[in-house]
């Protein structure tokens, strides 16, 4: 018989991660496993059409508070199925239908030239993707198809996305602006299923001083980060790293939450880093080599950890003060003050 935990547990990518919350999330989230498998599921890198069965699953075999929508199998379900209706429910005469295709250049988000259409439904969309892929190599790149209705004084407004990647799978979708505001939305059978901003908080098997792959292809370039606290592994704020800013300034911040990401190159991830989160053994990028300098020099003096982390949050705070935008403090400075 087949159980939620294990078909949940299919969609996270790490090995490290999967085989750790076989054993440890229940330890961590108690009655709450039901609707923390429910947002591994929602939440993952995977075709709606997948999801699907294994939230149904959930629904049938957790326990979980069947009134709150939040983190709800069952809304989560529906609101899947929604999506895929979608494609072709709910299309006044008049509704368009717009692609647009994505990469991810250093710290950009950039468009392909000549990759914006329009079309009059779902279908040809997806045709012209087909095209896209047999003429142009794709690679790390993502899609938005997004439907356009007939609003007042003959406007167009947004009234559902979803978001593919390159092979056309339907990973994440939602409502727009226009049917959010409707009477016909439900709020109460409807769930975002993407993440933004650290929706998934799972506890992790790291530990302070591991350096780990921060992957959230194809939305973001992969990184390494370097983990300098863990709290309670459980808060979405308690796992803290420090990260290399695309200027070459380390910074501090939490993990779960994406902070890693560039903040002011449009660089945002609707995947979490946990799906594919595993130990680095390999050799650093030149430019992140300091995060094992750092590393090393906490394992030899454990207190420097601490020492760091509030120099950092304390220039931060410093430069917010003083209104001036500051993620990190230059490698020279902070080898120099710490005798790295």
């Amino acid at each position: 018989m087949k159980t939620y935990l294990e078909e949940a547990l299919k969609f996270i990518e790490s090995e490290e991660m999967r085989e750790y919350l076989r054993t440890n999330l229940e330890l961590v989230w108690g009655d709450h496993i039901g609707e923390k498998c429910a947002e591994i599921v929602a939440y993952a890198p995977a075709p709606l059409e997948e999801k699907i069965p294994v939230l149904e699953l959930i629904a049938e075999q957790a326990k979980y508070d069947k009134e709150d929508k939040y983190n709800n199998p069952a809304v989560f379900a529906k609101s899947a199925r929604a999506a895929l209706d979608e494609r072709y429910k709910n299309n006044p005469h008049g509704t368009v239908f717009t692609l647009t295709l994505y990469y991810q250049h250093g710290n950009h988000k950039l468009t392909l030239p000549h990759a914006n259409f329009i079309f009059m439904d779902f279908d040809s969309a997806m045709r012209e993707l087909q095209d896209c892929n047999d003429n142009y190599n794709l690679g790390e790149t993502w899609l938005e198809i997004e439907k356009w209705i007939p609003y007042e004084n003959g406007k167009l407004e947004s009234y559902f996305w979803w978001i593919l990647n390159s092979a056309g799978e339907i990973w994440y979708s939602g409502y727009g602006f226009v049917h959010c505001f409707s009477d016909n939305f439900d709020p109460e059978n409807w769930a975002d299923l993407y993440d933004h901003l650290g929706g998934l908080n799972l506890p992790v098997p790291f530990q302070p001083r591991d350096i780990i792959l921060a992957d959230c292809r194809p939305f973001a370039e992969e990184r390494c980060v370097l983990i300098i606290d863990t709290g309670d592994n459980r808060d979405c704020c308690s796992l803290i790293c420090l990260y290399i800013e695309h200027d070459g300034k380390v910074a501090i911040g939490a993990f779960k939450h994406h902070t890693f990401l560039s903040q002011y190159n449009e660089e945002v991830s609707c995947l979490s880093a946990l799906y594919r989160a595993k130990r680095w053994d390999g050799k650093l990028p030149k430019h992140e080599a300091p995060l094992a300098v750092i590393g090393a020099a906490i394992k030899d003096n454990p207190a420097l950890r601490k020492q760091i982390e509030d120099y950092l949050h304390d220039c931060a705070t410093l430069a917010y003060k003083k209104n001036r935008d500051m993620t990190g403090v230059k490698w020279k400075i902070l080898k120099e003050k710490f005798d790295l």
